[in-house]
């Protein structure tokens, strides 16, 4: 269902509705404060920096499904790449592109992933070597064989979390940008608001959507949220010529275009080897040799790269929801923030505006991480 038509099918909410103060401009803050607003909801979002400083901004971006071995996960992201296709209709210049993707990370069981892939509903197809350089001549060398997820797509990563906060500021959304949160306010159990550098913002509901600073806001309220933050280089290049609309995955280089010519590149998808400058360095290079490779007689030249923390709950899935224990706090962070945006926007609104129970959202519960080991 696309997201006007859910809009549109959603129960009344209470009136008057709570506002919702969100602590984060990033994807998933930004896409939460357009779904609330859109609703008629009043809604603040915080942050110390400008929209999408971290996690967002140092993202690759990708839009997709590709891990079939868990269901009910895959059909999560499935869903969520189905409503960034209707909110392109929705607000107009959304920086999104649905242009395919080409993987070939996985020659061992490539078959297996792509017959789970189109089985599971994200289309996919095994395409030849022929085909690929029939499809994309860019390519100097293309791969035996590779997956043709045509449905994937990829978000500009410097200005989606700002199309949002647009877009939520045209239905009466508010921005506290540069402002810092000190701390939530609580009352016999009750959010009542946030305490920031600016003073008190009343609030009925508080969503953390801080990204690794998430354990740390929680932490000050004695609620554990066990996470790790991976460091994923990227590198950028010069603007270059169009080589392609789509998105490559390999296993030693993931890549696309922007629309203004540059090359977003990656080396693993795990984590980057940047402890030290040195290191930094070299997987810079590294990366950039392998592009250069897989585009052979294409120019091109280095121009930056972004060394983020991955916001990654313990146990690598997302954690979203309630936060048992203080009535009106919720949380939402995960990687893969890019791919979830919509439909955690979606059912965390059906919570706020509805007092929804989201059965699909019960397992990345953050009571999840207090439960004690069966074993």
């Amino acid at each position: 269902m696309a997201f006007a038509e859910w809009i549109a099918d959603s129960r009344v909410m209470r009136s008057p509705a709570p506002h919702t103060a969100i602590i984060g401009s990033g994807i998933i803050g930004a896409a939460l404060a357009y779904t609330l607003a859109r609703r008629g909801a009043r809604v603040t979002v915080v942050d110390e920096n400008i929209p999408a400083n971290r996690a967002t901004r140092g993202s690759f971006a990708w839009i997709n499904a590709h891990q079939p071995d868990d269901a009910h996960y895959f059909a999560l992201r499935l869903e969520s790449m189905g409503l960034w296709r209707g909110l392109m209709q929705e607000i107009e210049g959304l920086p999104v592109r649905i242009g395919g993707a080409l993987n070939w990370e996985t020659p061992d069981r490539i078959e297996a992933v792509a017959k789970a892939l189109n089985e599971g509903g994200n289309t996919a197809r095994l395409v030849s070597k022929a085909r690929i350089r029939a499809m994309e001549p860019a390519l100097s060398d293309p791969p035996e064989i590779a997956i043709d997820a045509p449905l994937e797509g990829v978000a500009d990563p410097d200005r989606i979390a700002d199309a949002f906060l647009n877009a939520a500021a045209a239905f009466g959304a508010e921005s506290r940008l540069g402002v810092g949160v000190e701390g939530i306010a609580t009352a016999n159990g009750q959010v009542i608001g946030l305490d920031t550098s600016a003073g008190r913002i009343s609030a009925e509901r508080v969503v953390v959507a801080a990204g690794s600073g998430t354990s740390g806001i929680l932490a000050a309220l004695d609620i554990a949220l066990p996470m790790k933050a991976p460091l994923g280089l990227l590198v950028r290049t010069a603007p270059a010529p169009r080589l392609s609309q789509r998105i490559f995955t390999r296993d030693d280089l993931h890549v696309w275009q922007m629309d203004d010519g540059r090359l977003i590149l990656g080396e693993d998808f795990g984590g980057s080897p940047v402890t030290s400058p040195q290191a930094r360095a070299e997987t810079e290079t590294r990366t950039l040799d392998h592009a250069r490779a897989a585009f052979a007689g294409v120019s091109l030249t280095f121009e930056h790269s972004t060394v983020t923390a991955r916001p990654v709950p313990q146990d690598g899935y997302p954690a979203v929801g309630r936060v048992p224990g203080c009535d009106g706090l919720l949380v939402a962070t995960m990687h893969s923030g890019v791919t979830l945006a919509p439909v955690m926007a979606q059912h965390l609104s059906a919570m706020i505006l509805d007092d929804a129970e989201i059965r699909g959202l019960a397992r990345y519960g953050i009571e999840r991480f207090s439960k004690s080991d069966p074993s």
